[in-house]
């Protein structure tokens, strides 16, 4: 079946609903000279080389849950060496750094045959972002998680450096008798700086099932970050929520998890998180669910036995489902077989197209 180009022109319609619980490639366009095409002559043909790369970009992203970078590993832990290993891993495997707000964006912009791959870390942690002290002046760890994220990329740069880091109140702690206020508000602004962002999991880690008695509460605790940062990063806005222990409000007050204000400031989330353990789906699918966005439990753990591990669990999963990119971001392209999944109000002004991996099978 040929390759066909459908360029859906329609309005944009926002993939955020309330009523939604694997080297670079030709994007198959001639770069020509700067001048207008003979409008008398004939398409250049599609040149993008699907056998090659066997783009699909309705298959799966997983978003991947880490909490603890330190010692020994465990449920919750997970060793600087491993993390460092499961960078490799999947890097190796093709895979490459994206931002949820990229995601959201439906603007994942990594090379042709390669595949998206969000991290998050809960809980802000010590092993996130950790100072030393040399010489009196302030050194990244080499072991905690942003130092291994960062090295990584010095390394492979295309890997790049997104990652969200989910904090509370006590922000990026470190317990060092040095350690002031000013080196948490330094730890914000380098994340920013190199990449990476910051993301809201409530002012005091509450269960917002359990623990929420007033609407008033709710949108302090979903708020306070928000507010905090409206003064010490006045244009930083979190655009995501990583809902504690997996815990949401009494059904009447949901609405306060996407939107609120305290205090005066106004906070909003496009994505929430959930604590589930498949990977989630792109936003140009049917399953499309930035308001219960599933992540996998990045561990060498899992809650049944003889089961595999989370993690391997899902990479086995993905080498069959994974979003394959086609390396530009303004096209959508997808086998034939995956159109049935398609939600074309989605597309807003991105171009669809469609192959049949069958035309280029050796």
């Amino acid at each position: 079946m040929a390759v066909f180009l459908l360029v859906f022109l329609l309005a944009l319609v926002p993939a955020c609903s309330p009523d939604t619980d694997p080297v670079n490639g030709d994007n198959g366009g001639d770069p020509g000279n700067g001048q207008d095409p003979d409008p008398t002559e004939p398409d250049e043909p599609d040149d993008f080389d699907f056998g090659r790369y066997q783009p699909n970009e309705l298959g799966e992203i997983p978003v991947f849950m880490y909490h603890q970078i330190g010692t020994p590993e465990g449920t919750w832990v997970r060793t600087p060496d491993n993390f460092r290993a499961d960078l490799q891993r999947f890097y190796d495997a093709g895979y490459r750094l994206v931002s949820l707000t990229d995601v959201f964006n439906n603007n994942i912009d990594i090379p042709a045959g390669t595949s998206p791959l969000v991290l998050t870390f809960d809980d802000g942690t010590p092993g996130h972002f950790r100072w030393l002290k040399e010489d009196g002046e302030l050194v990244l760890d080499p072991d905690c998680a942003v130092g291994i994220i960062m090295e990584f990329a010095r390394e492979n740069p295309d890997m790049g450096t997104a990652a969200t880091f989910y904090v509370n109140q006590g922000l990026l702690r470190q317990y060092d008798s040095w350690y002031t206020n000013e080196h948490h508000l330094l730890k914000l602004e380098k994340l920013v700086e190199w990449g990476m962002d910051i993301g809201n999991h409530s002012w005091t880690h509450a269960h917002l099932t359990n623990d929420i008695q007033s609407t008033e509460q709710l949108q302090r605790e979903l708020g306070a970050l928000q507010h905090f940062l409206s003064t010490h990063l006045p244009d930083y806005r979190i655009d995501s929520l990583a809902l504690p222990y997996g815990s949401k409000p009494k059904e009447e007050w949901m609405e306060y998890v996407y939107q609120g204000s305290y205090q005066g400031v106004e906070y909003s989330h496009d994505v929430v998180l959930l604590v589930g353990s498949v990977p989630a789906k792109p936003p140009n699918h049917v399953g499309w669910s930035p308001r219960a966005m599933p992540r996998v439990r990045a561990s060498n753990t899992t809650d049944s036995p003889g089961e595999s591990p989370y993690l391997d669990q899902a990479l086995k999963r993905l080498e069959s489902t994974r979003y394959i990119s086609d390396g530009d971001p303004d096209i959508i392209t997808i086998p034939e077989h995956m159109e049935e999944f398609l939600d074309p109000d989605s597309l807003g002004d991105k171009t669809l197209r469609v192959y049949d991996p069958e035309d280029y099978k050796d």
